[in-house]
């Protein structure tokens, strides 16, 4: 009789690990971006007009705060070809000319056909709320940890982002009637952030290495993911109690 040989499951590496870690974490409720009560309310169509205009004006102050410190911090650990990616993320995110898909001109443009004002924006940008600002402060601190913390930031939060904005989009243009230039912003952020999440994926393998790097780069991610969901539940916070819905 012929003796059956059980066969072992190939351990993964670090680098394998952290990633499963990361799309199994993204998909617990309390990390889901669409799982955000501002964005349940917006993508039902629930969210009233005001309150989307302050959304909007709110918001605008994680794009003036979206800095090259934020952006870039963790390419001092990174070598090569891959310090490349990088500077194209932040080129799509904060550095393409004005009218060349800007992400902060798309989100002005956004505002502002919600009938914003640049003394709104203005004044938000310099008195932000704390949850808004605390979201780029966060990602900018664990991208000045390390290689493997700054990646699993970036990564975990892009990685929601197309499903997310695509959403947004479409609640905006089926329940608020917004047109195709207001809502240019999110579908430019899912072609975006759809590439910058496949790039970003094949850095794992070469600056995760151990499981201290697992353990940390999974923190800094799941840390990130909170306060991206924070950041939208100020926003809520102040539009109830301004407009008591």
């Amino acid at each position: 009789m012929a003796t059956v040989t059980k066969l072992k499951p190939r351990a993964q590496t670090p680098a394998q690990e952290l990633p499963g870690h990361l799309l199994a974490d993204a998909d617990r409720p309390e990390h889901r971006y669409l799982g955000s009560k501002l964005l349940e309310l917006l993508t039902s169509g629930e969210l009233p007009r005001a309150a989307l205009k302050d959304y909007a004006i709110e918001r605008w102050a994680f794009q003036a705060h979206a800095n090259p410190a934020m952006m870039l911090s963790h390419t001092a650990y990174l070598e090569g070809d891959d310090v490349e990616h990088l500077l194209e993320n932040a080129y799509d995110e904060i550095f393409r000319l004005a009218g060349e898909g800007d992400h902060p001109g798309l989100w002005v443009q956004f505002a502002k056909l919600l009938g914003a004002t640049d003394r709104e924006l203005d004044e938000v940008s310099k008195k932000p709320l704390a949850e808004v600002i605390g979201f780029p402060r966060t990602m900018t601190y664990f991208c000045r940890q390390s290689a493997a913390m700054g990646i699993a930031t970036w990564w975990g939060d892009e990685k929601q982002l197309p499903e997310a904005h695509g959403a947004t989009a479409l609640a905006l243009t089926k329940f608020y009637g917004c047109s195709d230039a207001t809502v240019e912003y999110f579908y430019e952020h899912v072609r975006a952030d759809i590439e910058h999440t496949e790039h970003s994926f094949s850095l794992f393998d070469g600056y995760v290495n151990s499981r201290k790097d697992v353990v940390r780069g999974r923190r800094a991610a799941a840390v990130t993911l909170w306060a991206w969901r924070e950041m939208h539940d100020g926003i809520l916070r102040a539009a109830k109690k301004k407009h008591d819905f």
